[in-house]
Order: C-alpha cells, then structure tokens, then sequence
C-alpha cells in the first residue's frame, strides 16, 4: 500500500546514498502499489570507473533522457501532452486537492512512468485512472494559475484541451489494446493497436505491396491518399537530409552523444560518430555501420541507442526507441566468458538440421552488466543486435544484467519457485538452485540463443522477419528459450558448478513455473498477446502433448512437473528443430499454425487459481524497475570532474528530472542536474524556465 507523496517531502535535499550492494532483499522495495512494486537496482561499480568512463556514462544518459518523448509518443497518439499535464499537475495544481487525489495522481503517475504511458507493457491493456476528469481540471486550473507550463493561454483553452485528452486518460474502451494481435471484427492488426507506428486510418491491405525503404525507422502515413513513410531523423548539417520526425528529439540526442565522443577512447567514439550520423539520416546503411562498429567495441560503459525492439508493432517491423546505459560487471562474468569462449562448441551440438547450424561462429562479445539508465523497463538479458546479416556475418553482443536479475529474483522469482514446487524437496531445490538457474537460462538465452543458427539460402539475403511477419518475435524468444534448455544439460557446463546437473533440473522446474506465473499477468479473458508469453505457452503446450510435463493437483494446488528430465530435453530438441527450420525456410504457415493452437489461449480458472495463490504470498505481478540517480559534480568552469551515485531518489522524482532534463541541451542539462535536487522549488523554477510545448 503506497503512502501518500507530497512534494516537499520527495525532494527535499539529501546527500546521495552511498552506492552499496544490498545487505538483504528487503532492501530492492522501494514501493508497493497493489500488485505493482518499485524495485531499486544497484550501481556499486560507479566510483571505480575512470573520469573519463564517467563522463561518458553522463553524457549517455543525458542522451537517453533526451530521446524519452519518442518512446511516449510511439505508444499513444496523445501520450506526450498527457504526460506534461500530468507533470505539471502533479509539480504546481496538488495543493489543496485533498489527499486522497494526491494519492491517486502518484499512484497512476508510478504506473504511466513505470509502463511509458497507459498501456501494460505485458498485457498491452490500457488503465486508467482512480482519480476524475472534474478533479484533474481543477488541478489544472489550480497549475495554470501556479506558472505551470502548460502551452496555453488561459482557463478556457485548458479546457478545451482537457476535453481532446479526456478520452486517452479516462475512457478504458478508447484505443483499448497497444497492439492487437488478435483484432475484433471489423477491425485489423493496425487499427486496433493503439501505438503509432501507423498513422489514423492505414489498414494491413493498404501495405500490401507496399515498399518501406526506412521499415525500422519510420511512420507509416496517409497522405493526399498516399502511403508516405515519416523517417525519424534529426537532418544533417548541410541540410541534404532534411530534418523528419522527432528531429528536436534527436538532435538533442546527438548533441549528448557528441559530448560522449569528446571522452571516450577513440574505437568508441568512431562508433559513436555512426551513430549520430544514423540518428541525422534514418539511413538504414548508417544503422548497419553503427552496428558493425558498435560489436568491434567492448568499452567499460557501453550503451543500446536508437530504435531496435519491435515487439510493439503488430508487423513486427517498425522499431521502439530504447536507451540502456550500462558498466561491466566483472564479478558475474564467469558464465557469459564461457559461452563466448566455447560458442561454436555448443552451435555445433544444436538438434536441427546441419544446414541451418554456423559453420564459423564469430565469438560474441558476451559479458555481464549492470545498468545505469534505461528505458523503457529493463530485460534480465540482452543479444543485440537484431539484423540477422549483421548475426551471421560480424556476430553480436550478449549480456546478462546482473543488478535487474537480482532484484527480480528476490521479489518475485525466488517466492514464485517456492510457491510452485509441489514438494519439500523441490522447494529445497528452488532455494538453494534457482537464482543460479535463471542466470544460466538468461546466458544462454541471449548469448547463444539468439545468435544462433543461418537461414536458407533461398531467402536470399532477406531477413526471417519478412516473411514470419507477426509471428516473427514469439518465434525468436520461444527458440531462444529453448536453445537454453537444450544445453542446460551440456558436461561443458561442469566448469561452472559442480551441482550443474542439480542447476539444469531447476532450470527446467523453474521454466515451468514461469509459464504459470504468466498466466495472472493476463487479468481479463483467456488470451496471450505479448509476444514472450506467447512463445513460452506454445512451448509448454507442446511439452504437454509430449508427455514430458503434466498437470497435477495436490491439495487443491495446481502444479506442471517435469515427468522425465531426459524426455523433456528430448521433446525441447523437437521443438527446437521445428522452429529453426521455420525461421531459416521463412514458413509464415508452420509458426502461424504453431503460435495459434498452442500458443494463445490458457484456461482462464487456473489463472484464477494462480493469481488467488500469488496474492495470498503478496508478490507483485509487476516490477518496475528504479535506476540509480547519477548526480555530475562540477568544476567552477561547469566541467564535470566526477559522478555520483543517489540510490535512494524516489521514482516519481526520477521521472520528473528526466523529463527535464530531456528538453534541455547539454550544457543546461548538466549544471540543472547539478543543482536540482537542492529544493523542491527549484525544480519548479527549472520547469517553470522551459519553453511552452
């Protein structure tokens, strides 16, 4: 149950807290809204990076917080001018609303930062608020006459503009679903998905044949009765690439990143240099040079940069903007140096067809991290990047991050294990085994599960994704599960642990368990639409029909077991071939059949019974992730000399200095991050400074 925030009180001044690794698990809660809880990640690598690391790491973040607005305004059509009113109620329009507003506006704020906006980024369903339409005008009102910067000119336009966004923040039916893998009549895969990778009114048969020159980095628009792609790009100086979409946005992004090159070593900042030339061109050849260049690199902070996921599309093509800034950490890097050590050795130990199998497995850059900044929520692992020709020919980056996993696994994990193993001594095995288990799956999921395998030749140089379409991403995660499951069992893996054996009966006890879990993230209906969730029911499912996992009651607890752990490792290598040979052929039939039968719908009572268990134990069914505050230090010429870590800045606040300082260039950014946290009231001013929207 959250306490009510007030906002002298969230950001009063304090001296950052020492960055410590956490005595206990108690010490990851931050906060609990319901089922929803803010967990606090750890930077304790920070203070031993070099001033130079240091500086790139501010200066990186600087550029992650300079692209936020693109991420909102990619997964709602109003989401930007909602998240300002909202700001600007929640920093000048509280007062004297009473406090159970106050409590009310916090809570949805946690939920819109934490999911960037009002979709779940699970369920991809739309919430809405606690608080009404009559009680955010009116702290509105109460914020326009504080100096709040709304962008209009009196009481009257407010209200008008109150009224444009009163459907997106209120209207749980409007653009209900962020994207709609499963339409209702009537309605298609693009105009039932309430993101904007498409523009109002373009339709899956206005795209057929169809030729996207920019499909990572565009919109897709109507325009005069033509399909026009909006390239996201900032322009280049000269002005022979015009400036297209979110070119304010991205050129503060470069501007950050220029500062980045000005102190990091000379291989980073050659990559840096391609990547603010892709961000001024939206020139895909420039995203490939970036990429090329980025693997060459393996520098003590490192960064994803630019528009790479595409789970949100329905298409599966158009990328979301994604900004991770990240350190090494050395002390968990034993078990990702050993799958890039040894990752031919276990390409070549793969059950598919030895066509398919990489014949010169470039060694992946594989390490493990923890984050600094990120957005939007954080994975447990990442293998980047996407663009299979880069994969097979210059190999790509794995990394398992360490501080996110750590909080996960004690808030929701570990409890989870314990609460589906139906015995004494499987909980005993779950306590003793599982954090260990989830490392190695996430290891092997990104480092050899995604960087796995060659396609055939006769889809001549094309990517699987066109051709698997929609269905391209649950393959890819389920095929990545399952990699990890099929060498969890690897001899290799004794130089590990010599329990390694005990850990790869957990894995697979733990992937179980996982697949129940999923089932209470779903709270209405009997469907899957996120594309993780799907690939892990199709694969249980098919475990199921195998015979190598059942369904058991006892004591009126459901629990899937493993029936025969050398039986299911023999039905995930089927799986596992089938679904090679799918991407490789490109067989849009053999994954939509797969995905449909097996992978969409669950029995809506056992999720009741799930979700009835999980929240007698008080898990959250959410994490939301807080980042460590990095706080520059400042020289009397406004240099920055060093960084700081704070640990203990609330998440509201966070998020309210990042929108700030997003809209700011370097310089400003800098010197306000410096000196914002001395008062409530200067953050106020801060905002109060910024140019009207």
């Amino acid at each position: 149950m959250m306490t009510p925030l007030f906002l002298a009180a969230l950001l009063a001044a304090a001296p950052p807290a020492p960055s410590a690794a956490p005595a206990s698990s108690s010490d990851f809660l931050k906060q609990r809204l319901g089922t929803t809880a803010v967990a606090q990640v750890f930077a304790p690598g920070v203070p031993a990076l070099s001033l130079a690391d240091k500086r790139v790491a501010w200066s990186l973040t600087l550029a992650a917080h300079a692209g936020e607005d693109i991420a909102y305004a990619q997964l709602g059509w109003k989401l930007v001018p909602a998240k300002r009113l909202l700001e600007s109620v929640y920093l000048f329009g509280r007062e004297g609303q009473g406090a159970a507003f106050d409590a009310q506006l916090a809570n949805y704020l946690v939920r819109f930062y934490g999911h960037t906006g009002n979709h779940d980024q699970v369920t991809g369903q739309k919430f809405v608020p606690e608080f009404t339409p009559e009680q955010l005008e009116a702290a509105a009102v109460r914020a326009l006459k504080a100096g709040a910067p709304l962008g209009v000119k009196d009481e009257a336009a407010l209200k008008a503009w109150l009224a444009d966004l009163r459907p997106t923040l209120f209207d749980a039916a409007f653009e209900p679903q962020l994207t709609s893998k499963a339409p209702p009549p009537g309605q298609d895969l693009l105009t039932a998905s309430a993101n904007t990778a498409y523009g109002l009114g373009v339709t899956m048969k206005d795209l057929e044949g169809f030729s996207e020159k920019y499909p990572l980095d565009s919109r897709v628009v109507k325009q005069d009765g033509k399909l026009v792609e909006q390239v996201f790009r900032a322009g280049t100086p000269d002005g022979k690439v015009a400036p297209g979409l979110f070119a304010g946005e991205l050129a503060r992004v470069n501007g950050h990143l220029g500062e980045a090159m000005r102190s990091a070593a000379p291989a980073q900042r050659a990559a840096l240099g391609k990547l603010v030339r892709f961000f001024q061109t939206g020139d895909l050849k420039d995203w490939d040079a970036y990429n090329i260049a980025w693997l060459k690199v393996d520098p003590a902070v490192d960064a994803n940069l630019g528009f790479i996921e595409t789970y949100v599309d329905p298409r599966g093509h158009k990328g979301q903007w994604e900004a991770l800034v990240n350190y090494r950490d050395a002390k968990e890097n034993r078990i990702m140096e050993l799958m890039g050590r040894r990752a031919q050795y276990f390409e070549d130990r793969l059950p598919w067809p030895q066509k398919y199998k990489r014949k010169k497995v470039a060694p992946p850059v594989a390490k493990a991290i923890n984050l600094i900044t990120t957005y939007p929520q954080p994975p447990a692992g990442i293998n980047l990047p996407n663009e299979q020709h880069i994969r097979e020919r210059y190999g790509s980056k794995s990394v398992m991050v360490t501080n996110v996993m750590e909080a996960a696994s004690a808030l929701v994990r570990l409890p989870m294990a314990m609460e589906l193993s139906p015995t004494q001594e499987e909980r005993a095995q779950a306590a003793r085994f599982s954090v260990t288990a989830r490392k190695w799956l996430v290891a092997f999921h990104e480092v050899l599960g995604h960087a796995s395998g060659q396609v055939d030749p006769k889809l001549k140089g094309q990517s699987p994704s066109a051709f698997l379409r929609e269905y391209d991403n649950t393959l890819e995660e389920a095929r990545a599960d399952l990699v990890a499951l099929w060498h969890a069992f690897d001899p290799a893996l004794a130089e590990l642990s010599p329990d390694h054996e005990a850990i790869a009966r957990q894995m697979y006890r733990d992937f179980l368990a996982e697949g129940l879990t999923n089932l209470r993230s779903v709270e209405t209906g009997d469907s899957f639409e996120e594309d993780h969730q799907r690939g892990h029911q199709m694969t249980v499912t098919y475990l199921r029909e195998k015979g190598a996992v059942a369904q058991k009651v006892v004591d009126g607890r459901t629990y899937w077991t493993v029936t025969d752990h050398a039986r299911m490792r023999e039905a995930v290598g089927e799986l596992l071939s089938k679904l090679m040979v799918i991407k490789a052929t490109g067989d849009y039939e053999g994954i939509r059949a797969l995905v449909q039968e097996k992978g969409i719908h669950f029995e809506p009572a056992l999720r009741d019974e799930i979700t009835a268990r999980v929240k007698r134990l008080d898990v959250p069914s959410m994490l939301l992730i807080s980042s460590p505050r990095l706080v520059p230090v400042l020289d009397a010429k406004g240099q920055v000399v060093d960084v700081k870590v704070d640990e203990s800045q609330d998440f509201i606040a966070q998020h309210l200095e990042r929108s700030l300082l997003g809209r700011l260039p370097a310089a400003e950014a800098t010197r306000v991050a410096a000196s914002v946290a001395a008062s409530p009231e200067a953050l106020r001013e801060a905002y109060r400074a910024l140019p009207a929207p």
